[in-house]
Order: structure tokens, then sequence, then C-alpha cells
């Protein structure tokens, strides 16, 4: 009797470990099998972002959502190449490069219509020194304004995000500049910055 009497604490000791160990492998394995649905190929880690393309969370199919995640994605590329834009003649050039940033290939399309949101081309390598104000630049937007609202939203260069009717759109996109070409470049995209 007195033997069971000393092992008791190191059984009761050693069940409450077990019990921890166990919690600790079961949360382990949840956030493992959940961050491998969320992207299709697992959870990676890339430069500044996260960067496996896969499913789009369903919080992010709606258009304001899906900008916003593209505006951060920019901002965090500005980050690591000096302030200098990237190639956005096309949305696929644009995608290729902000891809490691997103995560997922999704967040490029609008929800609504499955096409790729516009990017405003003429931005393509500028430097954001020479913008005098990111707040007022449309960088990425809706190609159509939605059913029902008759409302486009449209990301900044600054990084904030807005739904616009059709007057202010007007206004916005010949302001910053959408439709129009980029300036003739024989600017490469630069090394990140240390």
């Amino acid at each position: 009797m007195r033997g069971l009497r000393e092992l008791l604490p190191l059984i009761i000791v050693t069940v409450i470990v077990a019990v921890i160990l166990l919690s600790w492998l079961r949360t382990g394995a949840q956030f493992l099998a959940r961050s491998s649905s969320a992207s299709g190929s697992g959870f990676v880690m890339g430069g500044s972002g996260v960067g496996a393309p896969g499913a789009v969370p369903a919080a992010m199919n709606t258009p304001n959502a899906r900008l916003k995640q593209l505006a951060i994605a920019l901002q965090m590329y500005l980050a690591d190449y000096n302030n200098t834009l990237p190639p956005m003649n096309s949305p696929v050039d644009c995608e290729l490069v902000l891809l490691p940033y997103v995560l997922a290939r999704d967040y490029f399309r609008d929800p609504a219509t499955g096409d790729y949101f516009g990017i405003n081309a003429s931005l393509s390598f500028r430097s954001m020194n020479a913008i005098p104000n990111p707040a007022d630049i449309v960088v990425f937007y809706q190609q159509k304004p939605g059913h029902g609202t008759k409302k486009r939203w449209v990301a900044f260069l600054d990084g904030h995000v807005k739904a616009v009717d059709e007057q202010a759109w007007q206004r916005l996109s010949k302001a910053s500049g959408v439709g129009k070409k980029p300036a003739a470049s024989n600017a490469k995209r630069k090394t990140k910055s240390p």
C-alpha cells in the first residue's frame, strides 16, 4: 500500500503530461489540415507574404474583400522592391508578380463576373516617390459596376478600397490615367531591398 501512495503523484503527473501533449498534437494536426485545405498544397511562407495558391475562403468572395487583399499585396511588394510598382501592362503580368503575396490566384478575379479586375497600366514600374497623392490614384478596379448598386469597387494606391458611382469613376479614372499606356521604359524589376 505504501508503494502505491508513492507512485500515485507520479501517475497523476504522467497522465496530465500525456493529456497536454495529445492536445498539442491534435491542435497542430488541425492547423495543418486547415492550412492544407485552404492553400491546396500546404501552408508555405514565402517572401513577405503567404504564397501557396489555393481555394478562396468564403469571406473573400466579395469584390471589395478581394480588392483589399490585392491592395495589401501591392503594399508588401512595394516594401520589398524599394517603393517601385510592378509591371502592370496586363492582369496576367501583375498576377505573376503579386501571386507570392496573396493566398489564392482567384483573388485577381471579380467573384461577380469571373473576369480579371482592371489594372491601371499607366503605373507600371513607377516610383511611389513620383506620385504626389496615392490616395487619389486608382490601381485596381471592377471592370463593370455591380448589378444592384450601379457602383464599382476600386482599390487605391495607398491601400484603401471603396465603391464609387459612375460619375466618380469617370473623374477618378481620368485623374489616375486608367486606360493610358505606360510610358516606354527599359526598367527591369528591381531586386528586393535588404
